[in-house]
């Protein structure tokens, strides 16, 4: 439910809805308004709003009791209307709740604020505190960083709970501005580091090293990478050409993955050992003297020279 009024003048409307301990404040200051403006008697002050009541169950009460309630004055009038309207017990919940409420992190006016106008809502009941007592409990409750500052501040007794409240204000506002500078120094702190550190990362030297982006596993033997090992004397594990081990044997282990090339023929004819060739013997003229050849002969030039020579040895070397 919500309270209008057009005009100070106007006697003020209450619509339908939840009745509230906040909505029946509302109702009450609506109409003292209205009787101060329309100087309204007090004899004729109840049944001048009662017709504003626009819920139905609102409307049927006053109806039920019209003749008591117009009998009364206005104040015993919105005693009846809380007492059948609001929630059983409502005004010790609404005690209990100004009596706990904490400022925690929240500026102290504005909480000041609340805690007044939540306690407003209980004048007239025995629940309400006066200045002082609503005084000792927003001091209870300040924050751990405020109630330093006003320990030292020895802020006198006889203050008014306004005054008292202003001068606190004044503490918290500086309280919150050392807040707020402490968080730019730290923030600013941060970022200087945060743009050292990306300075530091872009400057360290980039390694020259090209990795396999595709994968970082060695991929298996094609087969035409088989058929050149098989045909050059490879190797399926090392994958070398021309080596005097096999797979089972081998000790160098696979090739590295990121530097890997697909074998081709190029590969095989570059590691295929080179042949080297060994010179033959020439033509060797031997010496015999002619007694071997012809029995009886002595003389030197009976002395005959036979050349013979080999054939031409060639063998690879590995």
């Amino acid at each position: 439910a919500i309270v209008e009024q057009t005009a100070p003048s106007k006697p003020p409307k209450l619509t339908a809805g939840e009745i509230t301990p906040q909505v029946a404040h509302d109702w009450e200051s609506a109409c003292e308004t209205y009787f101060l403006h329309k100087s309204v008697d007090e004899a004729d002050q109840v049944k001048m709003v009662a017709s504003g009541m626009l819920d139905p169950r609102l409307h049927t009460w006053y109806k039920t009791q019209r003749t008591s309630l117009n009998a009364g004055t206005f104040v015993e009038y919105m005693k009846a209307f809380r007492d059948a309207w609001l929630e059983t017990h409502w005004a010790s919940k609404l005690h209990k709740k100004v009596l706990g409420s904490c400022q925690g992190n929240r500026p102290f006016y504005e909480w000041a604020l609340d805690v007044q106008n939540q306690n407003a809502l209980l004048y007239g009941n025995p629940a309400y505190l006066s200045e002082t007592q609503l005084r000792d409990q927003l001091e209870a409750h300040i924050c751990d960083e405020l109630s330093i500052p006003v320990f030292r501040a020895k802020l006198a007794d006889n203050l008014s709970l306004k005054d008292w409240i202003e001068e606190i204000k004044l503490l918290d506002e500086e309280r919150l501005e050392d807040l707020a500078s402490h968080r730019k120094m730290v923030e600013e702190m941060h970022k200087t580091s945060k743009r050292n550190t990306t300075s530091s990362s872009s400057n360290k030297p980039s390694s020259n090293k090209v990795y396999n982006s595709s994968s970082t596993r060695l991929s298996p033997l094609t087969e035409a990478e088989r058929t050149l090992l098989g045909k050059h004397k490879g190797c399926f594990k090392c994958r070398k050409f021309y080596v005097s081990h096999q797979s089972k044997d081998c000790t160098d282990g696979a090739p590295e993955a990121s530097s890997y090339k697909t074998l081709t023929e190029t590969d095989a004819i570059a590691a295929k050992p080179k042949t080297k060739t060994v010179a033959a013997v020439g033509p060797v003229g031997a010496v015999m003297p002619s007694s071997v050849l012809e029995d009886g002969s002595d003389s030197e030039d009976d002395m005959c020279v036979a050349p013979f020579e080999t054939a031409h040895l060639l063998w690879p070397v590995y």
